[in-house]
């Protein structure tokens, strides 16, 4: 007897391979579910957006016996190794530049799981967990390589952003502030972060200081750009050039040559004479709009947090303090020039907190509050020199690996 679900399942796909035993010889009722989640691309649209029709049938297959079980495994699967696509050379996806390959059978079918798991009851067993692993991978948001896959990643953005529970959106914020705004499906990401925010009650205030993003900097400040192998992972620019943001708050841009010779600049980060050749072109003007963005996200940030001094009821745990304000590489430079108090459970004064202080003195239990206006505050500290910025913690380098 044949296999009715033969045909949905790919032998040259690792993931595919890895379920299909999973998916043997099921009863009917599942074996329909499997058949409809591999039709998801009727269901699911270049705009990433999910046929009403199909997403109802669906929920519909999604309360029959054994059906819960089913989705998870495969979310898991294809967090697992290389997700969907197993390959994590980029010299090799860069050698298949220009070949038109037929897409995979299972790709489809692993759309299909995504979206189904946003449709679960419960997210239990670490599904968010894999979820947001899935689209890390996709979305190229890694330390390591991975390939990317837009329509992947984008039903793992919508599927978490249908889950019920706080772990979901927990993982839509990380998501939200490392994934570069410039990949296709990040419209989707940023409606799955309002959906699952507005579901769960979050107020605006909690939301702006959630989103920030991180424009990929290191906690140092810095980003490396360059080819694939010199820069970041998600950026193969045809330059090499390292953008820091200093605790002075001035962003700078230090361009290298082909001799290993590096000229900073500053706002509004011209490039030196000579560096902006065609093959170059497109790729300074992406260094150069990135530059600029992470300064009007600073202002942004040093603007929101001023205006937080009017609330002194407004406080933190010091696990969110820490994770939204001290380390994060933008909100902790405007952080960083303001003044903070902190409170223990069993007290009713505040004490001083250095915001630079990275260390463990601070019980897990205290609150922090942005010292009162009423009380003083100091003042940012002034812009430094242009071309001669003053850093803290960070060292201007060139990008050369060598």
């Amino acid at each position: 007897m044949s296999d009715p679900l033969a045909h949905v399942f790919d032998p040259g796909n690792g993931w595919s391979t890895r379920i299909h035993p999973h998916l043997t010889g099921l009863p009917p009722h599942l074996a329909e579910l499997v058949l409809h989640l591999a039709s998801s691309d009727a269901g699911w649209n270049w705009r990433y957006k999910a046929d009403t029709t199909w997403m109802r049938r669906t929920k519909a297959l999604l309360k029959a016996d054994g059906a819960d079980a089913l989705v998870r495994h495969a979310v898991r699967e294809l967090a697992a190794g290389g997700s969907f696509h197993d390959q994590g050379d980029p010299e090799h996806i860069i050698r298949e530049i220009g070949q038109v390959k037929p897409p995979s059978p299972a790709r489809a079918l692993a759309i299909g799981f995504l979206l189904a798991a946003g449709r679960l009851r419960a997210d239990t067993d670490g599904l968010s967990a894999d979820l947001a692993l899935v689209a890390r991978k996709n979305s190229q948001a890694m330390d390591t390589y991975h390939r990317v896959d837009h329509e992947i990643a984008g039903a793992a953005f919508a599927a978490l952003g249908d889950l019920p529970g706080a772990s979901a959106l927990d993982e839509l914020w990380d998501l939200h502030q490392r994934i570069t705004p410039s990949i296709h499906p990040h419209k989707v990401l940023v409606k799955s972060v309002k959906r699952a925010a507005a579901r769960l009650g979050i107020p605006p205030q909690d939301i702006a200081e959630r989103t920030v993003p991180r424009h990929g900097l290191e906690p140092d400040g810095t980003l490396t750009v360059g080819w694939i192998g010199r820069g970041v992972l998600w950026w193969n620019a045809a330059v090499d050039a390292v953008i820091t943001l200093h605790d002075t708050g001035t962003v700078t841009v230090d361009w290298s040559d082909d001799d290993g010779r590096t000229t900073r600049t500053t706002a509004p980060f011209r490039t030196p004479s000579g560096y902006k050749t065609p093959l170059r072109a497109d790729s300074v003007d992406l260094v150069r709009r990135h530059a600029k963005d992470i300064a009007r996200t600073l202002e942004a940030e040093r603007n929101r947090l001023a205006s937080l001094a009017e609330d002194p009821d407004r406080t933190w745990s010091w696990r969110d303090w820490s994770r939204h304000y001290r380390d994060h590489p933008v909100t902790g430079v405007a952080a960083r020039s303001l003044e903070w108090e902190y409170r223990l459970p069993d007290e009713d004064a505040f004490r001083p907190l250095d915001p630079a202080d990275a260390g463990g003195a601070v019980p897990d239990t205290a609150r922090v509050r942005l010292r009162p206006a009423s009380a003083g505050r100091k003042a940012s500290p002034p812009a430094a020199p242009a071309g001669r910025p003053r850093t803290v913690g960070t060292t201007a380098r060139p990008t050369s690996n060598e």
